[in-house]
């Protein structure tokens, strides 16, 4: 598939926690929904070093690790029609030094308090255009990354940025019910209502995930592409109505 240097309904900049999570949340409208018809500019924010199935990120490894990821990002960058840039923050494995789940997915971090918040925040700001569309993780799943890019989301939208969005988290969204969804869209906006930007995920669009990111696929993600499929799943993004 060629790459889209521009598109019809104008330019949309998706901010991508990790490599991945654009195409893992929105891949089915980056085929033949919503975005294929848009230019696409992914903004990966913590671009040093990410998770892999095969070894966990350390500093000696963090090298290693980013290669291997830049590598399927160019690929899905092809495969989806979109244009990559990164921003080089490093991931909370390298920040904390910790690989376990409750240190990934601790709710007690304040994540407007991080330090770096401003400057990311500022980062972001620096590649949107006037008419941009800009859409945010939602921070489902509650992994501190997308819960830190989303508190950015809601503070570019709070100081009064038009045309926000955030977009439900693949594979986190997959097993959440309505009330769990909105819990976490309230931390963002009040205001918001879903939107979808494509039609029913498909097998296709899940091949074309497994092979693309091989060091990113495993049972979770494969539970959640079935879920998904099973339920005729859209890929949504939550627009302000007002």
């Amino acid at each position: 598939m060629s790459r889209r240097s521009h598109g019809p309904d104008g330019r949309v900049v998706i901010v991508s926690p990790h490599f991945d999570d654009a195409p893992l949340s929105l891949g089915q409208s980056l085929l033949d929904g919503d975005l294929s018809r848009r230019e696409v500019l992914v903004v990966v924010v913590f671009s040093t070093s990410n998770w892999t199935i095969w070894f966990h990120p350390t500093p000696s490894r963090a090298r290693v690790v980013s290669w291997v990821r830049r590598a399927e990002e160019a690929v899905a960058a092809r495969r989806f029609g979109y244009r990559v840039r990164t921003l080089g923050f490093p991931e909370l494995t390298l920040r904390s030094g910790a690989t376990d789940s409750a240190t990934m997915f601790d709710l007690t971090v304040d994540v407007g308090a991080e330090p770096f918040v401003p400057a990311l925040r500022d980062a972001v700001l620096d590649v949107l255009e006037p008419g941009d569309e800009v859409w945010f993780p939602a921070g489902m799943g509650d992994h501190v990354d997308h819960r830190i890019v989303a508190e950015v989301g809601r503070q570019v939208r709070a100081a009064g940025r038009e045309s926000v969005g955030f977009y439900e988290d693949r594979p986190y969204v997959s097993t959440m019910d309505d009330a769990q969804r909105a819990a976490v869209i309230a931390r963002v906006g009040a205001d918001l209502e879903p939107r979808e930007v494509s039609g029913p995920v498909t097998e296709g669009l899940h091949r074309r995930l497994r092979s693309t990111y091989r060091s990113q696929i495993h049972d979770v993600f494969d539970d959640a592409m079935a879920a998904d499929r099973a339920a005729a799943a859209r890929e949504r993004v939550w627009t302000s109505t007002t």
